[in-house]
């Protein structure tokens, strides 16, 4: 055990030394994800904000037959409406307009019929304002068709609340914790798994490709330490350092989350959010046992990785080789877990949670809201631990082959 503690405090501090290891393992895990949780956030509100600020051009034909319909559009802010006597198609596709609308010449005389009116409307959908424009010209047609109903209405002594036989009324049943977990469960359990794998990365390809490298595996080797407990100290090593990046990158996010809101996640503050709305009622406080289990779960997850790492470089005969490795293997873990995390509506069975990574992705989810199955928590940490036992077993047996150690 001496031994192995010795060798772990070895490659600590010679790695703790190289300021790449503190840039990948400490600073990009504190800053990297809030860096990204918060640009995304501030990105929706900067998008709907400029959707709604956005000017645009929109060209009427026949602005003599609704006067009314057109007062009500120029009425909206950062809205051009200007009058259009050539074709509306072309005028659209040459981008003279953001949006043409043709109004029928005969449309105030249908209206007063009780006739519908189909107003005509051109865009060009390779102009991005096409769509804004043509959002507020809808809007207003709603307003004016309320407008115009109510009028109707009164005009034959219609109380116009006739129309509002039922009304619906939507309340949340999903807790403030729930609605809260719910929302980190979309990024937490990608970083957990993506942090896992690579916070030890860069310390496992130098400390055993680096000391190929370097020339110094041979001397480690042939000092009076038993092979095992050299694999030993450096694999625990590389935990360490992934494990560090780990509860770094959660620390920061989490810290992110509960000061920064459900806007990180609508684009809507939770202070501007209407009363009772979900936006107003997000609560990122987890349960001990939440955390607990999420942090024992990361551990093995970390062990996994750390000896899957660890094994895949030492096959490399040099740093660059290694990462040429590591790098397809990082995809082929992340692209499942990302698949999972995403599909709408999907519903996992048990079989799910016997797969490794994706079990981990998928009991985090269910934590997070507060649903603790104790046979998906046991299903997921039997798989967990025999995979990392699997792995760790490999990784030694892969040291002991001086063929791989020290293969030209």
């Amino acid at each position: 055990m001496k031994e192995i503690l010795a060798i772990w405090k070895k490659e600590l501090r010679d790695n703790i030394r190289d300021r790449r290891t503190l840039l990948s393992s400490i600073v990009m895990p504190m800053l990297l994800m809030p860096l990204i949780i918060i640009g995304m956030g501030k990105l929706v509100q900067y998008q709907v904000k400029q959707a709604n600020e956005q000017p645009v051009k929109i060209g009427i034909v026949n602005e003599s037959a609704a006067p009314d319909f057109v007062n009500q559009l120029k009425a909206i802010n950062k809205t051009d409406v200007i009058s259009l006597n050539s074709d509306p198609s072309l005028a659209a596709k040459e981008r003279q307009v953001d949006l043409a609308v043709a109004l029928p010449t005969t449309m105030n005389g249908a209206l007063d019929q009780l006739q519908p009116v189909v107003i005509e409307t051109y865009q060009n959908s390779l102009n991005s304002k096409s769509s804004t424009a043509f959002a507020r010209v809808n809007a207003v047609a709603t307003l004016y068709n309320q407008s115009l109903l109510h009028a109707r209405l009164a005009q034959n002594g219609i109380n116009a609340n006739i129309q509002n036989g039922i009304q619906l009324k939507l309340n949340e049943s999903a807790t403030p914790q729930e609605l809260g977990g719910f929302g980190l469960g979309f990024l937490l359990p990608l970083f957990i798994v993506m942090w896992s794998v690579i916070g030890g990365q860069y310390m496992a390809v130098d400390v055993s490709a680096g000391e190929k490298e370097r020339k110094t595996l041979e001397a480690l080797i042939l000092t009076p330490v038993r092979r095992m407990n050299v694999v030993f100290g450096k694999f625990f090593a590389v935990a360490t350092a992934a494990l560090m990046s780990v509860i770094i990158a959660l620390t920061s996010l989490y810290l992110v989350f509960v000061f920064g809101g459900a806007d990180l996640f609508t684009g809507v503050s939770t202070t501007s959010a209407a009363p009772g709305s979900a936006a107003s009622s997000f609560n990122f406080n987890l349960q001990p046992q939440a955390i607990l289990l999420m942090l024992g779960v990361s551990v093995l997850l970390v062990l996994l990785f750390s000896a899957m790492n660890l094994s895949v470089a030492i096959f490399a005969k040099s740093y660059k080789e290694a990462q040429s490795y590591i790098g397809p293997s990082y995809l082929v873990v992340i692209l499942p877990v990302v698949l999972v995390n995403t599909l709408p509506g999907f519903i996992p069975t048990a079989g799910f949670f016997a797969i490794p990574v994706v079990n981990a992705v998928l009991l985090f989810k269910e934590v997070l809201i507060g649903q603790f199955v104790l046979s998906h928590i046991l299903l997921t940490l039997a798989s967990l631990i025999i995979v990392a036992l699997a792995a760790v077993y490999i990784s030694s047996r892969i040291y002991r082959k001086e063929s791989v150690l020290f293969r030209d």
